[in-house]
């Protein structure tokens, strides 16, 4: 087992060392201009007959716009409605029904409203 281990960090040791060697012609940046002397004519033409024979792909157009402003205003007003209100703040008890009591006879429902998870 010890073998295992001391083989597989030499092999690994190597392989960090084989990668900083750096090929000058290889990591050379392309020039375009040095390659264009260098290519066939043949190859060339070859090359932009296909080119021109390969059909366009056709543009495809939405009907509906995705995110036009009505539906984006339906979207916002939909997340809004969505959140769960704060127990302790004006909309606490937006989702709980309270029946006719309101303002300090309502204070009882608060606690009600959290253990059902009507406000957070």
């Amino acid at each position: 087992m010890r073998a295992l281990l001391l083989i597989m960090s030499v092999l690994s040791v190597a392989a960090f060392a084989g990668e900083a060697k750096k090929d000058a012609f290889l990591d050379a940046p392309l020039d375009a201009g040095a390659l264009q002397g260098r290519v066939d004519p043949a190859v060339s033409k070859a090359i932009a007959e296909v080119l021109a024979a390969e059909a366009q792909p056709l543009p495809t157009y939405t009907t509906s716009v995705a995110f036009s402003a009505p539906r984006s205003d339906t979207m916002t007003a939909a997340f809004i409605e969505a959140k769960v209100p704060d127990c302790l703040h004006s909309e606490g008890l937006k989702r709980q029904p309270t029946f006719f009591l309101t303002g300090y006879l309502a204070l009882p429902f608060i606690p009600i409203a959290k253990l059902r998870g009507k406000c957070i």
